[in-house]
């Protein structure tokens, strides 16, 4: 019990009180379910806009080290009619940031992160699956932000994008409009993604990255990893 307590007194004395309880109004959770604002994050929820917290913690630019300075601000802005559904714990780490267009719907499965400075903007669908970890400097955008004409004909502009389950994206990726990802992916870090992304033999990750993954399923919780996958563009 005393440990319980020391943990949620040292967790108010990090978090940005006022704005959290402020917040807490406006999203919509179930008893099990906790919304933790830290210092230096900017949240904007239209009034419009449905922010449902299933179960779990959701932080907003968290920090590895509860003592590291936040150099950069966090951003979470829901737009008109969006929709951001957290089903399970999700932290966004300092720098992160998450935007929704109108109408726009964000649905995050858990027991994942996005880091520090990776930004998600959704103009129509992106979901991210259960164990999954997204690394610093990534960028997810399922939309091109402009409109181009060929052969007289305006070009779909915006595909949704889904990340499966157990999935592993690197630093510096982005992603494109209209991907898949499936279970157990892994994205080299620096890579572009623009088609789907299944399968390929564990054998083609290398030694080095080998070491990474057996890391990487440690904190997921993934047993077997040899059906694990890597995405590396050539």
């Amino acid at each position: 019990m005393l440990n319980k307590i020391h943990k949620y007194i040292t967790l108010f004395r990090q978090i940005a009180v006022w704005k959290t309880f402020y917040f807490l109004l406006k999203v919509k959770q179930t008893p099990k379910a906790r919304f933790y604002i830290f210092p230096s994050s900017i949240v904007n929820i239209d009034k419009t806009a449905r922010f449902i917290i299933q179960k779990g913690h959701f932080k907003v630019n968290d920090s590895w080290v509860s003592s590291r300075c936040r150099r950069d601000k966090s951003s979470l802005i829901l737009c008109k009619n969006s929709q951001l559904i957290i089903e399970d714990d999700f932290t966004m780490y300092q720098g992160a940031s998450m935007y929704l267009g109108d109408g726009a719907v964000i649905r995050i499965k858990g027991k994942s992160f996005i880091n520090t400075n990776t930004i998600i903007n959704c103009f129509q669908s992106i979901e991210i699956g259960y164990n999954t970890c997204i690394s610093d400097d990534v960028r997810i955008q399922d939309s091109d932000n402009h409109f181009m004409i060929e052969n007289g004909i305006e070009k779909q502009n915006t595909a949704p994008i889904k990340i499966g389950n157990h999935v592993w994206i690197g630093k510096n990726v982005i992603i494109l409009k209209g991907v898949t990802i499936g279970n157990g992916a892994v994205v080299a870090a620096g890579k572009e993604v623009y088609n789907a992304v299944g399968k390929v033999p564990f054998a083609a990750i290398g030694a080095a990255v080998e070491v990474e993954l057996q890391q990487f399923c440690q904190v997921v919780g993934i047993a077997e990893y040899s059906c694990m996958a890597c995405y590396a563009s050539q």
